[in-house]
């Protein structure tokens, strides 16, 4: 596993096969080590495909991430979506969700593309929106993703139909993973990618005793540093996903 000439930092996430911060990272002397914390599991597709078919009854639609736009694409199960939705209000979180729901669903357009976090978004539709309000707005949703934007728009006085659609269970290799990966004398850096790394990285810290003294925890987004907060881990810095220049900044200070 890795270079030993260059110091091993901790992802935990799922690697890409064009992974920037897997080149990133290399050409500044670190060697990434890929985690994946967890795996994902869909569900109620069945009620998610119903209120797909009804776009009449809603103001539009919210895609909070990609496995969002992937759940809607299970749900339909091949079947194109309803052309009735295209001119309603329909939203995605950041670039990555937005070219995700353009190309699962025949160039749907979507507002959001430059938003980084729940708030910006929020923001967004509470800009573009107008002040009409009476139908819901649809937002399948996974366990723990998308709760704040949710509370957000209803403090605004939107109506949100949160369907939960799929949920992040620790992966089956997680802790053997870690346990190797851990024994890697120089191994001082963790970098967190989202609530279910802090979860899944928890129950392994209790069950092995894992020491974090002396050890750098960086949380990646605003929504991981929650996650690390309710569950007493202390975040040493807090970078946004696609600064990954200020992530190797604050891992060789």
């Amino acid at each position: 596993m890795g270079d030993r000439n260059k110091r091993p930092v901790i992802l935990l996430k799922v690697p890409s096969s064009d992974d920037f911060y897997a080149s990133a990272f290399r050409k500044s002397n670190l060697d990434p080590i890929f985690i994946a914390p967890s795996h994902f599991v869909f569900k109620n597709l069945k009620q998610l495909q119903a209120k797909l078919m009804e776009p009449h009854k809603y103001a539009g639609i919210i895609f909070a991430a990609p496995r969002c736009v992937q759940a809607v694409s299970e749900a339909l199960d091949k079947t194109p979506l309803p052309s009735c939705w295209r001119p309603l209000h329909n939203y995605s979180l950041g670039k990555n969700t937005h070219s995700s729901a353009w190309f699962a669903f025949q160039n749907l357009p979507t507002m959001g593309d430059h938003a980084v976090n729940a708030n910006n978004l929020c923001d967004l539709i509470v800009e573009t929106f107008g002040p009409k309000r009476d139908l819901p707005l649809l937002m399948p949703c996974g366990n723990g993703v998308g709760q704040t934007l949710r509370l957000r728009l209803v403090a605004q006085g939107f109506r949100v139909d949160a369907c939960e659609v799929y949920e992040s269970r620790s992966h089956p290799e997680f802790v053997n993973q870690m346990r190797h990966a851990l024994k890697f004398k120089r191994m001082e850096t963790i970098v967190f990618f989202g609530p279910s790394s802090v979860r899944s990285s928890l129950e392994f810290f209790e069950n092995y005793n894992v020491s974090l003294k002396d050890r750098k925890l960086i949380a990646v987004g605003s929504g991981t540093r929650k996650a690390m907060e309710e569950s007493g881990l202390q975040a040493d810095a807090v970078v946004d996903a696609a600064d990954v220049d200020h992530l190797i900044k604050i891992i060789k200070t």
